[in-house]
């Protein structure tokens, strides 16, 4: 497939440092970031009510270690604090953790200003999501790594019409487990026509060659 003169444009900014915007077509965003030969299939980005839900048991997890920190320093080290080096290791460890913590209690606000910047793509070879905020980073699955797809409807007073999208859910091996998640999932959180994109994963993982979708 040859690119518009338009894709091609993006294509080079994309290579150079391309960063999205919230006021951005997405598929003009995804188009930028197509390998040659690539056909896009499909590009959205998630709503940022139901993908700041999708981090709320991040949120728990949060505030469940601020009050396991709270409750070790109260009842084990403010009365004995350690001496020296010991003392400023614990204080450095502690103060990491309390980090995170936060970090996590923060994950849905984080969330919602990050939807403008995420990008959710299906092509005819891979699934893409791309995100420029507060990090930027890039995760994409062959349809070796895909999952029979999950629809799930969001719940009131989420906005109607809107779904989520599963396409890796399993369970990971003990080894891979990390504090409260035992499962590896993936999806595209919040989007409209829902069902549709879960077609079009289940294509891409049976390898049935989609067609582009305008």
């Amino acid at each position: 497939m040859t690119p518009a003169p338009e894709t091609g444009k993006l294509a080079a900014q994309f290579r150079a440092g391309y960063h999205m915007n919230s006021a951005e077509d997405p598929l003009a965003a995804a188009r930028a970031a197509l390998q040659p030969g690539e056909v896009l299939v499909w590009a959205g980005r998630p709503d940022p009510a139901v993908l700041a839900q999708a981090r709320l048991p991040q949120r728990v997890r949060g505030l469940l270690g601020l009050a396991v920190i709270a409750a070790f320093l109260w009842l084990s080290f403010i009365p004995n604090w350690p001496d020296g080096y010991r003392g400023v290791l614990l204080a450095i460890f502690l103060a990491a953790a309390a980090l995170y913590a936060c970090w996590l209690v923060a994950a849905p606000r984080v969330a919602r200003r990050a939807a403008g910047h995420t990008l959710y793509a299906v092509t005819d070879r891979r699934v893409l999501i791309r995100e420029d905020w507060p990090f930027a980073r890039e995760r994409s699955y062959g349809p070796a790594d895909l999952d029979d797809p999950l629809v799930k409807p969001v719940a009131p007073p989420l906005p109607e019409g809107l779904a989520s999208v599963a396409f890796v859910h399993r369970k990971l091996p003990w080894w891979e487990r990390r504090a409260g998640s035992g499962y590896r999932i993936e999806a595209f959180h919040g989007i409209a026509g829902a069902q549709r994109v879960a077609e079009h994963l289940n294509s891409l993982r049976l390898g049935e060659m989609p067609e582009e979708e305008a």
